[in-house]
């Protein structure tokens, strides 16, 4: 089962190691069987080679004495005879011109050979030829009809002073050569030994490679691959944050040192995530008690901040009303000083009464917007909503402050984005928005400033933008951030105006933006949904005006 896992876990560590491995042993296995087989076959040739050299020279010295004496009957016998021995092919001996002199086969006796012929041609390949030929030169291969190699080898039959001194022979001492021996025998039993050899060591090498292989993967499967399986199984047991689970492997080796750093690392971070889950209990009880401490802490400086703010409202309202009641008590006393005189009024003390009851009058209507202005801020939801035109609110708007531009010689720039101006709004709410953005431009600029508005849709469409700007001295970093806040004012002025205008723009689930630099001008930016969903549906849908 091992083996099987690790032949076709084709992408783990032990199977490419135990492919390298196996590729390293063939190719070692194969090299050496191929340097012993070359080796062996060299050497076998070698003394094949020797063998026919030493047989050859057997033969010559054997019929030496035989052709001293001219003995051509014990001659032919002797090579007849060595002819039958297993091995030997045929035996020839040629003379001088070429001819066969000698042969174990009678038939051929008394023929030349063509000094083209494969045993000529390695002496007469050149002319003349040469006396002397080097052992390599000497030897032929052949193929016999049968298939089977066949070793030649050629002999040379020099001519010595017992030849050329014999009283039968009439050969010149001039002559180096008087003929030459060629036998020829089998390579027939050789080659099959040699086959046989290269077949068995090839056969070994192949059991040796097998076996070797097996122990490999055996060697692998013990010491690399199973360790490395459970330590592979270990880290994800620990990734999935089983901290109990441990490493059941014991070496003394690499890998059981791993395994057991492996598992002491396992309990300290079993004893580290013990602590904190404790650690982090303890602090989510302590971070709960200092939550509730802060929402009561919270609770009360909220208290403290409404109660400062209802402090500090009704000392502005107090110092705003005051002023007013003021004027108002002691013009009062001047009318009713008038009145108690029961002579006629000269017509200095009635243009006197006149004008007491003016200042009366302004200052009890001052008075009254300063109220207004606190119930408007005070109330969520102001006038009726209804779908209207959103240029229609601004003209109105303008036409109610045309006056007051007409004074000063200002220049209004009016910029109305073309298509669907519907709004879903409460239109006094926006009118009176407008009407406060106008008042404070107007009152910002001197005689030839410029007032512009600018509407466009943004969104998709489905929100309006209006852009008020003008000309006038603007407002300084310092007091831009609290323009908003109720009674921050630098005017003369109850100072809820922006802050309403704020309010009614929140209401209409919109956003305003203010820009401005001293001596520069002001923009306020101002973007409006034109269908407010959460208004209409607090509203519902009879409130929309089809």
């Amino acid at each position: 089962m091992p083996i099987k896992k690790l032949l076709f876990s084709t992408r783990s560590l032990s199977f490419k190691l135990y492919l390298l491995l196996v590729i390293l042993l063939v190719i070692s296995f194969t090299g050496i069987m191929y340097f012993n087989i070359t080796s062996y076959t060299r050497h076998l040739n070698e003394s094949v080679i020797n063998s026919a050299i030493q047989a050859s020279d057997l033969i010559k010295r054997s019929t030496r004495y035989s052709m001293l004496k001219n003995d051509r009957e014990n001659l032919s016998q002797i090579i007849m005879t060595i002819a039958k021995e297993n091995g030997v092919e045929g035996i020839r001996i040629y003379n001088k011109p070429g001819g066969i002199a000698f042969s174990d086969n009678l038939s051929e006796i008394g023929t030349a050979v063509d000094k083209k012929a494969e045993q000529c041609y390695v002496c007469h390949g050149k002319e003349p030829a040469p006396i002397v030929l080097a052992p390599k030169n000497r030897i032929r291969i052949l193929t016999s009809p049968q298939g089977y190699r066949i070793l030649g080898l050629i002999n040379p039959i020099e001519n010595e002073p017992d030849c050329y001194n014999a009283a039968c022979h009439a050969h010149s001492s001039k002559d180096k050569l008087l003929g030459l021996l060629d036998v020829k025998m089998s390579l027939k039993s050789v080659d099959e030994e040699n086959y046989k050899t290269r077949k068995n060591m090839i056969l070994f090498s192949s059991v040796m490679i097998f076996i070797t292989a097996l122990l490999f993967a055996g060697f692998i499967i013990r010491l690399i691959h199973m360790p490395m399986r459970k330590l592979a199984r270990g880290t994800r047991e620990v990734a999935n944050l089983n901290l109990d689970y441990t490493i059941d492997f014991n070496s003394k080796d690499e890998m059981g040192e791993l395994a057991q750093s492996f598992n002491r690392m396992t309990k300290q971070l079993k004893a580290a995530n013990e602590a904190n889950q404790e650690w982090s209990a303890t602090l989510e009880k302590k971070v709960k008690e200092k939550s509730e401490e802060l929402k009561k802490a919270q609770a009360h400086m909220i208290l403290v901040e409404k109660i400062a703010s209802l402090g500090k409202l009704s000392a502005v309202v107090a110092h705003e009303i005051n002023n007013p009641l003021s004027g108002i008590l002691t013009y009062a006393s001047l009318c009713l000083k008038m009145a108690q005189n029961h002579a006629p009024l000269s017509p200095e003390e009635s243009k006197s009464l006149i004008k007491y009851l003016t200042v009366i009058k302004d200052e009890t209507r001052r008075c009254g917007e300063i109220v207004k202005n606190l119930l408007v801020f005070a109330k969520r939801d102001f006038g009726k909503w209804t779908e209207e035109s959103l240029h229609k609110i601004i003209r109105n708007s303008i036409q109610l402050v045309k006056h007051n531009i007409e004074i000063k010689e200002l220049e209004l720039i009016e910029e109305f984005t073309e298509g669907d101006d519907v709004i879903f709004c409460d239109a006094s709410g926006i009118q009176h928005v407008f009407m406060a953005l106008f008042i404070n431009a107007i009152e910002a600029m001197s005689k030839g400033g410029r007032l512009k508005v600018k509407t466009s849709l943004v969104n998709h469409g489905n929100e309006v933008q209006i852009v008020v700007s003008d000309t006038g001295s603007g407002i300084s970093e310092e007091i831009l951030p609290h323009i908003f806040e109720p009674f921050f004012s630098t005017k003369e002025s109850s100072g809820l105006g922006l802050a309403v205008v704020y309010r009614i723009v929140e209401q209409h689930e919109g956003k305003i933006e203010v820009e401005s630099k001293p001596n520069e001008g002001t923009r306020f930016i101002i973007n409006l949904p034109r269908r407010p969903l959460r208004i209409k549906e607090e509203l519902g849908a009879d409130a929309v005006k089809s």
